[in-house]
């Protein structure tokens, strides 16, 4: 404990930082004579030209000037010396996470003569070794932007970055929040910040608050090869500056939306839903004393009540009362032949007899309704329901910069967001029907940050500021508070108003789930803050420029929701396998069987979670660096850094008790603080988190530069999943002895009493009870500690003429990830649940969770072909030709699929596109007011002033998942695969019964073997290609005032986006596509924006 507070107390009182560039930028140059040589000892003075704040330096022996720290701007460069002409350079525009270089030539003369260089600012990354893009405000507030206008879909522009996606629930993910991987890595690897200040999930889930477009200056996104003051990350480094008040009053006021006229069928859809989208902004920034004190503000409103429809496979009427005879595989009587399935007897004429129907699932049933697709066949879809999604939200931005003398500058920024969502069930009060989010929620966000800068001299500088990101997320189902489980009589399950409800019915083998019932997500109440305070000393020394920085910062995370074994209200599984024998492969993966199981109560794994203790984490983390970045010449620039990062193990809220560890050696649970049992369940501190940082570039000329990179990142630990851990809650699982037999908890029995823990007072539970051998554990090892990743990169830039740069980069990383494993899943195919090493000794069937090291590789070909807006054009253009290796499907905490045999997880990432081409535009025709040509008269208001923008996308697909039931595997927690012959054919065929691929390739794989596919290696789903455009005539009104009316047309051509086809061997949708990707029909909308 000692030394963590040696590093705290560090910490706060060195002068230290870790975002200093996120919210800054440097400008460098060299001053030289006509014949080339440094001119030392001249005075170089830089003014912002919209706020008249300006800063002088001299230049060093070698002629070298340095500013940093310098807010995000349009600088003057002015130097001068006696005897020489002042040389003045203009529109040097200087980003945020930029150094901008102005080189400037004295010639001879007397001081009073001025020789002004005309030109654009620089093209050329000259001065970093990094990889990524700035995005600029005009890309940002032009182009067609979805999720209510969200910056981050312009992320699609960037290389190395797959398509920007809409992950979670609308109830979680109320913000809008889009996701992306990034050079190989998981979505959870990126790092957001505001400002400098945090702005993430601490498990990298979701960006917390999202900025109107209309309030952003600039987005700066760095994607390898960070500079030492960069962490947190693996994926992308995304800092957000907002637009701050100048020495003129500025504003924008803007309204956009559309209704379900302007919003095409869905490709597979017979009807559509009630939309009504209204998107407002508005903003002003300006002076409250000129050339000191500025203040920008904005107020953000979205209405969106959005129309969506339900396609689901729901049960067809004739199964319902136990007529099987028209399905296509036998269903087989449970109560004959043996435990393991081997000698049952088939149903007579495959119908179940009335009296061995279930009177709870009868009664279940009543509540789903009729198929509303006629002809369907079994296992497709069969019902389709409009509905309508309605969410509101409100935000707003405020944000104070002040200069105080030549020294001190001072800004504050706060930020408020709260959306509001009702999602309605399906099936009303008792959800289901495929749809298991529904119900109602809000989320309150406020993000708030404030910084002050201190020029301590011309070479030394220092940035100290502090901030805040919090949420309030709380989420209910229908139904809730009633006893809805507790009305169809399901005993046990609504015990409490949390788990209040009805219980979830899942029936596997091709129904969309939850057949009846609710995620098991559901509710909750989840809240979040994390408070930090950073500082920044930077030091020029000769040509170095040393910055020393670290940050301090602590989270604290409550998340009341239990959703491991089924949720507050339970969930009851049902499988082909209990209704079918080993030897029928039909069968036992057959969707007519499994609702069999259903009808006959039949479980294949029945679970329930309670709340036992209000659960959460807490946790500090300290970050430090050094980074020097080094001029040896004007055309060559070093960097070379360190930058550590050490994170405190987790710690329960509640501290005793908050916390618990399973020991699988000795089948039992170590109760934080009780004890000698640390808070932080033993696990040990990890300081070697170093990462060093260097690269080099060469100015080859004046148009060309060539740079170079390594790094290493530290991963954090995506996981919060431990903090819920017995006894926080308890998961009451229940599993089968083997893949055909049932559980011994039906839907009859209901759910067992809870039993609450009794902790002793050593705070070591032994596990050696039926309840205790049902939970599902978490092992936490002693030496967890975060992932790491090697990155590397070599690029060559070039500027074309006309604007333009080229450039091709190699990047590639490896990385050493933590993620999960399931310790108790069967090791020895074959021997069922006796393969699990936990069952021999202690009689656990259930899962116990661990987590274990895995590598990840990355290898691509990164292009840009970019021009910044000038002379009414901008352009971004991305290509990468890239692979991306790793060891699981979905996010990085995801577990191995296989532990039985590890390697075979090895695979293409989920999200791994072979090529990916994605180019942006804006483009203002030469005619009219703003233009060359008929800048007045009638003509000019007809033909003059139109715009056009958008964004093309064309991507490779991305690997399909091919899986089967693994009841024949007899290894339980391991996935299995089916056989193939060689690579499917790609037919081409779309929709129900028709076939994508050639299915006839694949094969049930023989008893007790894995199948021969390897993991999302053998065939690609659909490329994708898509436009979003936008047309836009701009008018002009009173003074400077302008006003803009355009149509935004979201997937112009109205291209079917489709999902993969189905992967599931054995499924009756096997090899077809039957589904889109959601919210990419084409969308029409029409906005009016003013400028003022």
């Amino acid at each position: 404990m000692r030394r963590v507070v040696i590093v705290l107390v560090i910490a706060v009182l060195v002068p230290t930082a870790l975002h200093a560039q996120a919210v800054t930028g440097s400008l460098v140059g060299n001053i030289t004579d006509s014949a080339g040589l440094a001119i030392p000892g001249a005075t170089v003075t830089i003014t912002e030209v919209n706020t008249n704040i300006n800063a002088a330096t001299t230049t060093n022996e070698n002629g070298f000037y340095v500013f940093s720290s310098l807010k995000d701007g349009v600088y003057r460069v002015e130097a001068e010396l006696t005897g020489f002409k002042k040389a003045v350079r203009d529109k040097v525009e200087v980003q945020v996470n930029t150094t901008m270089r102005a080189d400037l030539k004295l010639e001879v003369g007397a001081l009073a003569e001025t020789v002004t260089v005309v030109g654009q600012s620089p093209l050329l990354q000259t001065d970093r070794t990094d990889t990524g893009r700035l995005i600029e405000s005009k890309l940002l507030q032009e182009v067609p932007l979805g999720f209510n206008r969200n910056f981050q879909g312009a992320l699609a522009t960037v290389p190395g970055a797959t398509r920007p996606h809409r992950v979670h629930s609308e109830f979680f993910n109320s913000q809008d929040s889009l996701s992306t991987e990034v050079n190989g890595q998981s979505r959870l690897a990126n790092n957001v910040l505001i400002e400098g200040i945090d702005n993430n999930h601490k498990t990298g889930l979701l960006t917390v608050l999202i900025p109107s477009a209309d309030a952003i200056e600039t987005v700066s996104v760095t994607t390898s090869n960070y500079d030492a003051e960069f962490g947190r990350a693996g994926g992308a480094v995304t800092s957000v500056t907002l637009k701050s008040g100048t020495n003129q009053f500025k504003g924008s006021a803007f309204v956009g939306g559309n209704t379900d006229a302007t919003v095409s069928t869905n490709f597979f859809s017979r009807s559509k839903a009630p939309t009504k989208i209204v998107s407002s902004a508005l903003t002003l920034g300006g002076p409250i004393q000129r050339n000191k004190l500025f203040f920008f503000g904005d107020y953000q409103y979205a209405l969106n009540n959005a129309g969506r429809v339900q396609r689901s496979v729901i049960p067809p009427m004739e199964w319902r009362n136990g007529d099987f005879s028209g399905a296509a595989t036998t269903i087989y009587n449970p109560l004959t032949g043996n435990a393991d399935g081997t000698g049952r007897q088939p149903f007579p004429g495959n119908r179940i007899p009335a009296e061995m129907i279930s009177p709870l699932a009868r009664k279940l049933l009543s509540i789903v309704p009729a198929p509303t697709v006629a002809g369907a066949a079994f296992g497709q879809i069969n019902f389709e329901l409009p509905y309508q999604r309605k969410k509101t939200t409100q935000a707003f931005d405020t944000k104070i910069n002040q200069q105080v003398g030549d020294r001190n500058a001072i800004s504050g920024r706060f930020s408020y967001q709260r959306p509001v969502i009702a999602d309605p069930g399906i099936f009303g009060i008792y959800g289901g029907g495929g749809r298991d989010f529904a119900g109602t929620g809000t989320n309150v966000t406020i993000s708030a940050g404030g910084t002050w800068t201190r020029t301590w001299s011309n070479t030394l500088v220092q940035e100290i500021r502090g901030g805040l990101s919090y949420y309030h997320n709380k989420a209910v189902s229908e139904g809730q508070g009633l006893k809805t489980s507790d009305e169809f009589g399901i005993r046990g399950a609504n015990v409490d108003d949390f788990s209040s409800g009805i219980t979830s019915i899942q029936i596997n083998q091709g129904f969309s789930n939850q057949v009846i019932g609710f995620s098991a997500s559901l509710p909750w109440d989840r809240s979040e803050r994390t408070s930090e305070v950073s500082s920044v000393l930077t030091k020029v020394i000769g040509n170095h420029t040393v910055k020393w920085g670290g940050n301090l910062r602590h989270n604290r995370d409550f998340l009341l929701q239990v959703q491991d074994s089924g949720g507050p209200r339970g969930q009851f599984q049902f499988s082909a396998p209990q209704t079918a024998i080993p030897a029928d492969a039909a069968a036992r993966t057959g969707i007519a069987n499994a609702f069999a199981s259903f009808l006959l109560d039949a479980p294949s794994q029945v679970g329930r979670d309670l709340t036992v203790i209000d659960p959460g984490t807490r946790h500090w983390a300290v970050f430090s660096y050094i980074h020097d970045k080094w001029h040896p010449t004007s055309k060559i620039t070093i960097d070379l850094g360190l930058r550590h990062e050490y994170y405190t193990p987790l710690v329960g809220l509640a501290g005793k008790g908050g916390l618990s560890n399973y020991d699988p050696a000795t089948n039992s649970l170590r109760i934080a603080g009780y004890g000698d049992n640390p808070e932080n369940i033993g696990v040990r501190r990890y300081y070697k988190n170093f990462a060093p940082r260097t690269g080099i570039s060469y100015r080859i000329t004046e148009t060309s530069v060539v740079r170079g990179g390594y790094g290493v990142s530290t991963i954090p630990f995506p996981d919060n999943s431990y903090a819920f851990n017995y006894p926080v809650k308890q998961n009451n699982q229940f599993n089968t002895p083997n893949s055909f037999a049932s559980t011994a908890v039906h839907m009859a029995d209901g759910f067992p009493a809870p039993i609450l823990a009794d902790i002793p007072s050593d705070g070591v539970i032994p596990a050696n009870t039926s309840l205790l051998r049902a939970q599902r554990y978490f092992a936490i090892p002693a030496d967890l500690h975060e992932g790491n990743l090697q990155s590397w990169n070599a690029a060559y830039q070039r500027e074309l003429g006309h604007g333009l740069t080229a450039e091709a980069a190699y990047v590639g990383n490896r990385g050493d990830i933590v993620n999960t494993i399931n310790q108790n899943a069967g090791l020895v195919l074959g021997a069922d649940n006796a393969g699990r090493p936990q069952f021999a000794p202690f009689g656990r069937t259930a899962e116990t969770t661990a987590w274990m090291r895995s590598n990840t590789t990355y290898h691509s070909l990164q292009t840009k072909l970019d021009k910044r807006f000038s002379n009414g054009f901008l352009l971004t253009t991305s290509y990468t030709l890239g692979r991306s290796i790793n060891y699981w499907q979905g996010d990085s905490n995801g577990g191995i699929a296989t532990p039985a045999d590890i390697p075979r997880s090895r695979g293409r990432a989920e999200y791994d596109r072979l090529h990916s081409y994605v180019q942006s535009f804006v483009y203002m025709i030469p005619v009219g007011k703003q233009g060359r040509w008929l800048r007045s008269g009638p003509l000019s208001w007809v033909l003059g002033d139109w715009q056009a923008s958008g964004i093309f996308t064309a991507q490779s697909g991305i690997p399909i998942n091919f899986t089967t039931n693994a009841a024949t595997l007899r290894a339980p927690g391991n996935t299995q695969r089916p056989d193939a012959s060689g690579t499917p054919k790609v037919l081409g065929g779309i929709g129900a019964g028709n076939q994508w691929f050639d299915p006839s390739v694949f094969s049930a794989p023989p008893d007790n073997t894995f199948g021969n596919v390897s993991r999302n290696g053998l065939l690609d789903g659909p490329k994708y290609v898509n436009l979003d455009a936008s047309v836009a005539k701009w008018f002009s009104l009173k003074g400077d005032a302008r006003a803009e009316f355009r149509i935004d047309a979201f997937n112009v051509t109205n291209r079917a986006h489709f999902e993969n086809p189905n992967g599931e061997f054995g499924n009756a949708r096997f090899g077809q596509i039957t589904t889109t990707i959601g919210d990419r029909e084409r969308v029409v909308s029409f906005a009016l924006r003013v400028l003022f």
